[in-house]
């Protein structure tokens, strides 16, 4: 791991630390220039990111994984986020031909047998790939801190995959990303009238409503320990 890279992000976690989530992503900006991307899986709440992309009028590329196992709620979300907010998009997707070899049917749904195997194909790999660009030097993530006890201690800045992490919400507690989607009438995702919260791959083993009183996250592998796909872990798969 890049030691300058290191120590670059320390200070600037300090520094984000005082500044406004808009700050943030345009001093990122200023820092790092069209070597920034944002990533999204267009999910529940991908709307703030791409909001304010779009409203701080950044010329920033956005990376969508194409894991195969999207519910067709979040491809069309993709399409109507895209659209509304001329995001620059690039999708990537795995390029092994067995890539599908952990899904199963069982009793008419959708299942994966090893989940973690799954997302390290479809998802960690893919993302190594396009964040090892040359042309990548940092990239914008929505981790917040309030969205599961795995991701409580999130800085605001720090180096994964050898690339500089930034996450501009990580101190937003849910109550301030739903009024600011509200207020700026952001597009919702589909499936969040369903009670989504989370919302991840579609095979049953991998994304449900969360039950009541439980976590956001809580309907990712429920009953399963696996609480990350990876994307936001440094591991390889």
């Amino acid at each position: 791991m890049n030691p300058d890279f290191i120590a670059q992000a320390k200070l600037l976690d300090a520094e984000f630390a005082a500044l406004s989530a808009d700050a943030r992503i345009q001093k990122a900006f200023e820092i790092f220039g069209t070597g920034l991307i944002a990533t999204t899986s267009f999910g529940r709440d991908a709307g703030l990111l791409l909001h304010h992309i779009h409203r701080l009028k950044l010329p920033v590329r956005a990376y969508f994984i194409d894991t195969g196992f999207h519910f067709p709620e979040t491809l069309a979300y993709r399409d109507t986020l895209t659209s509304t907010y001329q995001i620059d998009l690039r999708e990537s997707a795995s390029t092994d031909p067995y890539r599908r070899r952990y899904a199963v049917e069982k009793g008419g749904a959708l299942t994966i047998t090893d989940t973690q195997a799954c997302c390290g194909v479809n998802k960690v790999a893919v993302q190594a790939a396009f964040l090892g660009r040359s042309d990548v030097t940092a990239f914008l993530a929505g981790l917040r801190r309030d969205q599961s006890e795995s991701r409580q201690d999130t800085p605001f800045v720090h180096v994964q995959k050898g690339k500089i992490k930034i996450c501009p919400f990580a101190d937003w507690p849910a109550e301030d990303v739903d009024l600011y989607l509200k207020l700026w009438e952001v597009p919702e995702h589909p499936l969040a009238k369903l009670g989504y919260t989370s919302i991840g791959c579609s095979p049953l083993t991998c994304t449900t409503p969360p039950v009541d009183g439980a976590d956001r996250r809580s309907g990712r592998w429920a009953g399963d320990s696996k609480t990350e796909c990876g994307l936001h872990l440094d591991y390889e798969p």
